[in-house]
């Protein structure tokens, strides 16, 4: 896709029957291109990235190209004032009558270019932000997250086990491997395993491994994956699956770091760090007598918890953009940006498979996606249908706010007046004097 590189330079093309002389001096400094009116293609449009489009008698393709590139800015000409309010619903900048008012129509180009100027400073703050908000491959501006971001900082040169918990889909190994990553082993392996997926008694084999002829089909020496992390990190995903008969081996191995392989009557030294992961509720498991109360308590000395995604909806833009350029890097096709629409069935969606679904439901928008803007017609059934939230909205005066303000600080300070006039930054005789205003609203 071509645009301007050049700041203040504007992508015009003029789909026009006849471009004066007059018309084209307006234009000059920006970049051209002109074509007639019936030749305008819709996917050509799509790739170029306009900036603006001077548009001849086109009201019917406004909608089709506004959803081909939803930055573009279209200008229409007509000869019926009845049409400029079709115009304007269908979503142009503004009508001119032909022949058009020059003076008019250059102020109007002039107004186009400066928001185009404000859009590409907020592209370029958008890229500062998602610099900044990249914590070792995890994306996120929440609050909750950053909180999680300085906590890993601050135990990563020192754990030797931390568990991280959350929903499935949250993203519990890739902030796992950001916490190896901070860690003075960062250099040395990152090892996963999802403890889940041990078939019967070969978990002890998987995680410690075994002696030639230990057991039936043990052929060859094997090694464990305690044993092939070294000095790294083994990620133990699903811990809460672990079967109740080997926890006792692991909880050794975590106290003591020694194990022994399959066949072996000589203990081997853990040297690595590990973290575990679950989206089950230990403390529940121990209760319920499936997971042992001395591992669950060795287990929880450090703790990270992961928010939801329906939790940390503001960072859905952040992610969306991350999982996009990733897109883009791996199969060559970009997609800049969603709709509006688009964006707003992604924050109305509860994502209840989280940040796994969000990345699969990108992907698939992205390839589906026949412009340069996924919207929302590619999204799948359940975003289109999720029901778009809004801020209810109460018809009260200004007054009435600030006297049910005044009263919350009032309660908050127990009446004392002179403790609510500091919270709110007035005197005291200026909160009585609006005391006085308000008290009969």
């Amino acid at each position: 896709m071509s645009t301007s590189t050049e700041p203040g330079k504007l992508k015009v093309l003029a789909a026009l029957q006849n471009t004066s002389e007059a018309l084209l001096g307006l234009l000059a400094g920006h970049e051209i291109y002109q074509l007639p009116p019936g030749e305008l293609d819709i996917c050509h449009i799509a790739q170029e990235g306009y900036n603006i489009i001077l548009l001849e008698n086109g009201a019917d393709a406004l909608s089709a190209i506004r959803a081909a590139d939803p930055r573009v800015e279209i200008i229409l000409f007509g000869e019926s004032d009845e049409d400029a309010l079709e115009a304007a619903g269908k979503g142009a900048a503004a009508y001119f009558r032909t022949p058009p008012d020059l003076d008019l129509l250059a102020r109007t180009i002039g107004d186009i270019g400066e928001v185009f100027a404000i859009r590409r400073e907020t592209e370029q703050l958008e890229k500062l932000l998602q610099a900044k908000y990249t914590f070792n491959g995890v994306v996120a501006k929440n609050p909750f997250m950053l909180d999680i971001f300085t906590y890993m900082r601050r135990i990563a040169p020192y754990y030797r086990t931390v568990t991280i918990t959350g929903e499935t889909g949250t993203g519990k190994e890739v902030l796992a491997r950001a916490l190896h990553s901070l860690s003075p082993r960062a250099g040395s392996p990152f090892i996963a395993c999802n403890c889940g997926a041990f078939v019967g008694g070969l978990i002890e084999s998987e995680l410690f491994g075994h002696r030639k002829g230990a057991f039936t089909g043990a052929v060859t020496d094997r090694v464990g994956l305690f044993e092939a992390a070294g000095d790294g990190t083994l990620f133990l995903d699903e811990i809460g699956l672990l079967p109740l008969s080997f926890q006792p081996h692991l909880l050794r191995v975590l106290q003591d770091g020694e194990f022994r392989r399959v066949g072996s009557s000589h203990p081997s030294k853990a040297r690595c760090r590990v973290i575990a992961a679950t989206n089950k509720d230990l403390a529940a498991e121990v209760r319920a007598g499936a997971f042992r109360e001395d591992l669950f308590y060795r287990l929880n000395s450090l703790t990270i918890h992961l928010p939801p995604l329906r939790e940390r909806k503001d960072d859905i833009p952040l992610l969306c953009r991350h999982l996009l350029d990733g897109f883009a890097k791996r199969t060559g096709k970009n997609i800049f940006g969603m709709s509006r629409p688009a964006q707003a069935a992604m924050i109305s969606y509860d994502w209840p498979g989280n940040v796994r679904e969000l990345e699969s439901i990108i992907e698939q928008a992205a390839i589906l996606a026949t412009g340069s803007f996924i919207d929302v017609c590619v999204l799948p059934s359940a975003l289109r249908e999720a029901p778009h939230r809004s801020t209810r909205f109460f018809p009260v005066s200004l007054d009435y706010v600030v006297r049910k303000h005044i009263e919350t600080v009032l309660a908050h300070s127990n009446g004392n007046r002179t403790q609510a006039a500091k919270i709110l930054c007035i005197s005291r005789r200026a909160l009585q004097r609006k005391l006085e205003k308000l008290i009969n609203l």
